[in-house]
């Protein structure tokens, strides 16, 4: 099968929809031989933060030179980028024999009248097809939605299961309380596993600690990334230094946020060691932890795409990440005057977002994202002015970055010439930002443009 082709059928197949449930991918994967077993594997569910989290366990595995595999969603540069292994994409040829292989036995199962997989389904199996003709050591799995339905959740027994920061998102699918999300998300957790969390606000960590009881875990298989074992931690927008537990760490990935993913992808390769042996494998040291936090990287998370204006990218989608991203922009950009480029979805409390982001917004431009689910940016314009900001609709990402900028230059010049200060606003790179948020589903193109 040739690459444009696997494109073409997965556009095609988007077009069901989703489905939960786990009979269509179980009896996919067994068609295909379990293709799931005999890899360890890290799987991790969460609101927030579950690509910040294994990117650092990734580049850390890495780093002690272990083969990973990597799959990922929703992806934001390409297509190929949901499946990885030591980051380098899926090749296109890889990608239409393994896809085409994964169609070939769909279409059998149709016929025998076994299930109807879904896109996300057949690129699941994909993943552990490729992974496991390719020999990785270790493969990484993140959940696209939920836990315990989501078709990630096929193993029947994971080394070590992640929970990322939990908080609402999702609710017509996962619940509407915080017990019922976190519930839904610990789904993907076996009685034998292992678990590692990141530090729960106080509603998500009873329903963990209940989870724990239950299943013993408290016998050395829980670990919790603890901030009471923080100290001397200096969050910058460039990237944070902090101890934990005694031991420095930098890290280049901006946010407050990301001193708490850090210490939970530490807490995960400690999970890791405890059972290294296990499987035939090396623990990892510490000298190696430390350099792959440092080295670590991940797009769209608060990201800097330039400096001249300042350009940050934040892929915030929902109320817990627009929260951290404004305190962020509160803390890093004190008497800065702000242009947002905002595209939302639909189906998300945007409401929410613009209480916290417009008392910041010097201006924004608009977009309709490229996504079914979109809500069309002239509304929310219309939104934005209705608080008071002044908004204009772009109809295109290149429209509204060239928009952007455009009014980063009018705002600092706008008093250049009538007094001191103004000459001195002219002279002044850092006077203006620009910062696009409001989904995932643009970051990319907003990457790709700016760049």
């Amino acid at each position: 099968m040739r690459y444009d082709e696997v494109l073409k059928y997965i556009e095609e197949r988007n077009k069901l929809g989703s489905v939960p449930g786990l009979d269509n991918i179980l009896g996919l994967l067994r068609r295909l031989g379990n293709l799931e077993k005999g890899i360890p594997a890290f799987h991790i569910a969460g609101t927030n933060g579950k690509g910040s989290i294994m990117a650092y366990v990734e580049t850390v595995l890495i780093e002690a030179g272990y083969k990973v595999g990597r799959y990922i969603s929703p992806t934001i540069i390409d297509y190929r980028e949901r499946w990885q292994i030591n980051k380098e994409y899926m090749p296109k040829r890889d990608c239409g024999q393994i896809m085409g292989r994964i169609i070939e036995e769909v279409g059998r199962m149709e016929e025998a009248g076994e299930g109807r997989p879904t896109s996300f389904e057949i690129e699941t199996a994909a993943a552990f097809l490729w992974f496991k003709k390719k020999g990785c050591n270790i493969i990484l799995i993140e959940c696209g939605m939920g836990g315990g339905l989501d078709a990630t959740n096929v193993f029947t027994e994971t080394p070590i299961d992640v929970l990322a920061s939990i908080s609402f998102d999702h609710m017509q699918f996962l619940g509407n309380t915080l017990t019922a999300i976190t519930k839904e998300k610990l789904g993907i957790v076996k009685k034998c596993d292992i678990l590692v969390s990141y530090p729960q606000t106080a509603e998500p960590k009873k329903a963990v600690d209940k989870l724990v009881k239950k299943n013993g875990m408290d016998d050395g298989r829980y670990f919790e990334a603890d901030p009471a074992e923080l100290s001397d931690v200096n969050d910058g927008m460039f990237g944070s230094t902090f101890t934990y537990k005694n031991e420095k760490y930098e890290i280049k990935l901006a946010g407050a946020a990301q001193v708490y993913n850090a210490i939970t992808a530490i807490e995960a390769i400690e999970a890791f060691n405890s059972i290294a042996a296990k499987y035939g494998l090396r623990k990892v040291p510490k000298r190696l932890v430390k350099k792959g936090l440092k080295d670590t990287g991940w797009q769209g998370r608060f990201s800097v795409l330039s400096k001249d204006p300042l350009f940050i990218v934040d892929g915030a989608h929902n109320s817990d990440a627009w929260e951290k991203l404004e305190k962020d922009v509160r803390k890093y950009f004190t008497n800065k005057k702000l242009v947002f480029i905002i595209g939302v979805l639909r189906d998300k409390e945007y409401d929410k977002m613009l209480k916290l982001l417009t008392p910041v917004m010097a201006s924004a431009i608009t977009v309709t994202t490229d996504s079914p689910r979109a809500l069309d940016g002239g509304v929310l314009a219309e939104l934005i002015q209705e608080r008071g900001v002044p908004a204009t609709y772009a109809k295109s990402i290149k429209e509204a970055v060239r928009l952007a900028k455009q009014q980063v230059g009018e705002l600092s010049t706008a008093d250049n010439g009538k007094t001191e200060a103004g000459k001195a606003a002219k002279v002044k790179a850092d006077d203006c930002v620009i910062i696009a948020c409001g989904t995932l589903s643009f970051v990319g193109d907003i990457i790709k443009t700016v760049k």
